[in-house]
């Protein structure tokens, strides 16, 4: 393997953090932090889904797989590698991140119980709060600064956002239908039109994130080509 420069090392090294602290933090999202049996008892929680009926642990899982396969890429040098990461980054990493963590909390300042009851204190500690919907964001942002990034065809790019956030909001509308319980709470305590709106508009700022991040990393580029003529 050819040897690394400082800042491939460094870059090496920040994929390897994030590795570790979102291998950790959902290992325990999964083993501990656990909602009692009452919750589901009194319809607080649906009981079918499990932990994959919440977007933010579906987003850690892809934000862990983006960051191992960055690492991967890093050791390896691979040119398949790149093209399967750079795709994730544009299409999942980048918009998810900024969604998942600038929605949640937007809603939390709102109204927490609304979206994370006091209660909940008691099952996720802040540390694993603070991972999953604010790091998410800060490894995201970093990883545009330090990586340069081949985006995909908008178009490639846009219509694998859009079949996730399509098929997430299929899959809670499945387990609403059957069991009567939104996955998010907030979702029964408001009309059906600021339901359908509210959907709407997280799409719509997802493909904002997207078009961001493209900018952005497009940018960057420019300017790092710039500094080495």
């Amino acid at each position: 393997m050819e040897r690394l420069s400082l800042w491939s090392r460094a870059r090496l090294f920040f994929h390897l953090l994030a590795t570790v602290h979102l291998g950790y933090a959902i290992y325990f999202d999964w083993r501990y932090a656990q909602l009692p049996q009452v919750a589901v008892t009194l319809r607080l929680e649906p009981p079918i889904g499990g932990k994959f009926k919440y977007m933010t642990f579906l987003g850690g899982l892809l934000q862990l797989g983006y960051y191992a396969l960055a690492l991967t890429f890093d050791l390896l040098r691979l040119r398949s590698l790149r093209k399967l990461r750079d795709y994730i980054f544009a299409s999942f990493a980048i918009p998810l991140s900024l969604t998942v963590g600038l929605t949640f909390w937007t809603l939390f300042a709102i109204d927490r119980e609304s979206i994370y009851p006091v209660l909940l204190d008691l099952v996720y500690p802040n540390w694993l709060n603070h991972t999953m919907h604010t790091f998410v964001v800060i490894y995201a942002i970093v990883e545009l600064g330090i990586t340069r990034h081949r985006y995909p065809e908008r178009r490639r790019g846009l219509t694998g956002l859009g079949a996730f956030m399509v098929g997430y909001l299929v899959w809670i509308h499945i387990v609403w239908f059957r069991t009567g319980i939104w996955v998010y709470p907030f979702l029964g305590g408001i009309a059906w039109q600021l339901r359908v709106l509210f959907f709407v508009l997280i799409m719509v700022l997802g493909f904002v994130y997207y078009l961001l991040g493209e900018r952005v990393n497009l940018v960057l580029c420019q300017r790092n080509a710039g500094a080495h003529r």
